[in-house]
This record gives C-alpha cells, structure tokens and sequence, in this order.
C-alpha cells in the first residue's frame, strides 16, 4: 500500500517520503508504537524525577544552568536526528527522552517551589486528561484530520511561535507583564494548539502504520507524540501558575 497523506507534521514527512511496504511482520503497529512511547515517557519520568529530586533537596542541578542549556540543545539536536535519520531512531529516541527528562525535571522542580506541591500533578492529570480526550475525538471521528485542518493548525502554531518571540523580546526591556491578559491568552491559545497537534500526531500513526512503514519508524512516531505531550504539558504547567498568581 503507498503513502497517501499530504501536509503531514513536520516531524513525519521525511517518514511518509521513504516509506515502503512490508510484511506484518517487519511492518510498524500500533502494538509497537504504544509499547516504545510507553518505554519513552518512562525514561522521561525518571529522569525527569531525579532532576526534580535533586533540585528540590539541594537547591540546584548538577552542572547548573550550564547542563541544563546543554540538556535542551541537546534533546533538539536528538529528536532532529531521529526523525530524518530512521536507523538511528531507536538510540536518540532514547537519548532524547533522557536529556528532556532533565529539562523537564528543572522546569517541573522550580514550579513546585514557587508555586507549591500540587502543581506539577495538576498539569500532569490535565494532560493526560486532554490527551484521552483527543484519542476520543478522534476514534470517534468527530474531528477529521485533513489538509485543511492540518493547513490551519500548522498557521496557528506559526502565529504562536512568532509571538512566544515577540513576547520575549519585550520582556527582556521589561515592557511585559508574564502576568497580563495576552500572556495569558497566548498560553491559552497554545495549549490548545497543542492538544489539537495530539490528533494530528494520531492520523499521522494511523496513515503510516496502514501504509505497511518499517518497524523502525515506530521509534519516530513515538517521538512526535512525545513531543507534543511535552508541549501540552509544559503549557498547561504555565496556565497553572498564571491562574495560581491571579
């Protein structure tokens, strides 16, 4: 079966222009992306865990703020490798997974000190509750994922990009309030973004998965749902603490 789909996520159009027919048995399922996105978050958990932990009891990250720059560069530097390099997905999936850890730990770390315990499992349960919510939307087919809906949702998070910079530029002269009805907006119109990123992530699955892709590809389809989860999540995360500071 050929590859049909246009305008896929960025993270799966490389896959879905080297994709090929297999037998079931050498072909991707989706048995084997849950099983590799599972093992993905675990490693994410932990290290994400441990970077918490040790922020939380010693009041700073080992390396310092120098580990965690270089944790960030290098979980993008990983999860670009992964998707345009296929055979190698398995190994930077991996390391990917362990270096957003360490990111996500520190972010997840400072929020509970400045804004308390419950933060952190709130944003987490609110994830997992949008997540099931669009794989609901989605079986159901009350949403469908077309190149319209992809063409319009890629713009959006274009549109969120530019003014997540133009923000930021403005912050660092301090004529911006983190706190302000527009940050609050955009955090807002972003996480939702990134919840409807979570249907396209799963037709994205669905498409290549039917089209008899490699089973190597597995390790890059969990990679692109992971990244959206971590999107979603480090949103949600800040709409908590802006609510928590009004």
């Amino acid at each position: 079966m050929r590859f049909k789909s246009v305008g896929r996520n960025p993270m799966m159009r490389t896959v879905g222009k080297q994709v090929r027919s297999h037998s079931d048995e050498f072909g991707a399922s989706y048995s084997g992306v849950i099983m590799k996105t599972t093992f993905l978050l675990a490693l994410l958990a932990l290290s994400g865990l441990y970077t918490a932990y040790n922020l939380m009891t010693t009041g700073s990250i080992q390396g310092g703020v120098f580990t965690l720059i270089g944790s960030a560069i290098g979980a993008f530097i990983a999860a670009m490798i992964a998707t345009f390099k296929p055979n190698l997905a398995p190994f930077f999936s991996i390391v990917y997974a362990l270096l957003e850890g360490v990111v996500l730990g520190a972010i997840s770390g400072i929020y509970t000190i400045v804004y308390g315990d419950m933060i952190v499992p709130t944003a987490l349960m609110a994830t997992g509750g949008v997540f099931v919510a669009m794989l609901l939307l989605y079986k159901s087919g009350i949403i469908r994922v077309g190149p319209t809906f992809r063409r319009i949702m890629y713009s959006l998070l274009l549109g969120v990009m530019f003014t997540y910079l133009f923000l930021f530029i403005f912050s660092m002269f301090g004529s911006f309030n983190m706190t302000s009805n527009l940050y609050l907006f955009v955090v807002i119109a972003s996480a939702g973004i990134a919840s409807f990123f979570l249907l396209i992530d799963f037709d994205n699955i669905s498409e290549l998965v039917e089209s008899g892709a490699d089973k190597q590809y597995e390790w890059v389809f969990s990679l692109s749902l992971i990244l959206t989860i971590v999107w979603l999540y480090i949103e949600l995360l800040k709409l908590l603490a802006i609510l928590r500071e009004r």
